[in-house]
């Protein structure tokens, strides 16, 4: 209760100070039922924009982390295939070298 008569307070010496200037900015005491009505559907509106927003940036976040994480894993396992081809040639050439009596040098 203190802090609502301590907030007003200022207010009301600005008016005490400038009397002869006109109000620019309403009072609540001079806002309207229905500018009220106004201010708080539009700010009702804006929230829920801001909130599909939100939700449509975390479904594409989560969209691309699961296309982040496929690649990775279409990556690890094509390094792997590559791996174990590159020994089985390797194999192979040694095999040949061999057979031809090539010297082998690793």
């Amino acid at each position: 209760m203190e802090q609502t008569l301590q907030k007003q307070q200022p207010s009301d010496s600005n008016e005490k100070e400038a009397p002869n200037q006109a109000h620019t900015e309403p009072t609540s005491k001079d806002t309207s039922a229905s500018e009220l009505i106004s201010t708080l559907r539009n700010i009702k509106i804006e929230e829920q924009e801001l909130l599909a927003k939100r939700k449509e940036l975390q479904a594409n976040e989560t969209e691309l982390r699961n296309q982040a994480l496929a690649e990775i894993d279409a990556k690890k396992m094509r390094i792997t295939g590559l791996k174990t081809e590159i020994e089985l040639l390797q194999n192979k050439c040694n095999e040949l070298e061999e057979a031809l009596g090539i010297p082998v040098y690793k």
